[in-house]
């Protein structure tokens, strides 16, 4: 007969074998075809770059391009979106292009960091962090960025997009108004009007002489259903919802504007169908 202390070990032991971890892969996930570099601008800040380029060869013009804000947190999900449209959506146009994901560097708080960079100027207590940087962020991003991917791709500058989201589509709106001709294609999901809307209604005014020098662009313009009415209660002194908006920009020569309200989405829900839609955009191939 088995013992009562034999039965116990071997219950203890069969109970240690069942809670062991699994072995740990034994390489980490990697996106192949990317490449992560590290930049730093003309006034010293530091960010860390991701591109992804198609295997297949570039076409002659070259490879569209889709630039990313909030880098570090879109970048594997952009890569994979666009990798799957290609391969089930070429019956409606859908191709790959180059993502260039904008991040920063490790122990980086990336709250105040995007807070600066995506920002214009606005009221000094709006957030907790310092606002103001988008001039400086723009001009490493047209000045140092995207040359050197220019320089070290094939690239179709006729064919490149801008996607951002919250303080980041308030960024892609304020390229839009102040220097549109440095992208073809704009994306602006659930930009942060109860920040901004001062700034980008003093930039409408010069919007079409811009645009007659740069020429026609494109605005593709989003919102969660849910996040409306805060938008609005958020900022009573200069009220501006994303229809106001939309409807003021459709009124101008030369910019196409799309715009969607996301059924049933909050702030933060409309992150992943907006990347979704700026795949879309940026990779769409041009019907004869």
């Amino acid at each position: 007969m088995v013992s009562s202390r034999a039965r116990a070990l071997t219950a203890g032991l069969a109970l240690a074998t069942f809670a062991a971890p699994a072995p740990l892969l034994a390489a980490p996930y990697i996106i192949e075809g990317s490449d992560t570099f590290a930049m730093t601008s003309r006034t010293g800040a530091r960010y860390r770059v991701h591109v992804h380029v198609p295997r297949r060869p570039a076409p002659p013009g070259g490879f569209p391009v889709l630039y990313l804000l909030d880098g570090d947190m879109t970048f594997a999900s952009a890569v994979e979106t666009a990798q799957r449209l290609a391969r089930f959506g070429r019956d409606e146009g859908q191709s790959e292009g180059i993502v260039v994901a904008i991040g920063y560097p490790d122990g980086d708080d990336m709250l105040a960091r995007r807070s600066f960079d995506y920002t214009p100027e606005g009221p000094p207590d709006a957030v907790a962090h310092p606002t103001g940087g988008a001039p400086a962020f723009r001009r490493f991003l047209a000045g140092d960025l995207m040359p050197r991917i220019t320089g070290r791709y094939r690239v179709d500058t006729a064919r490149q997009t801008l996607w951002g989201h919250s303080f980041g589509a308030l960024f892609v709106l304020d390229t839009l108004l102040g220097e549109p001709e440095l992208f073809r294609n704009y994306v602006a999901t659930s930009p942060s009007l109860w920040f901004g809307a001062r700034s980008l209604l003093g930039g409408l005014a010069g919007l079409p002489a811009r645009l007659a020098a740069a020429g026609p662009r494109t605005l593709h313009l989003a919102v969660g259903e849910r996040e409306q009415d805060s938008v609005r209660a958020r900022s009573q002194a200069m009220t501006m919802t994303h229809r106001e908006l939309a409807d003021r920009l459709a009124a101008v020569e030369n910019l196409e504007v799309h715009s969607r309200v996301y059924s049933g989405e909050s702030h933060g829900g409309t992150l992943l169908p907006g990347l979704g839609q700026a795949v879309r955009v940026a990779f769409q191939e041009a019907r004869p």
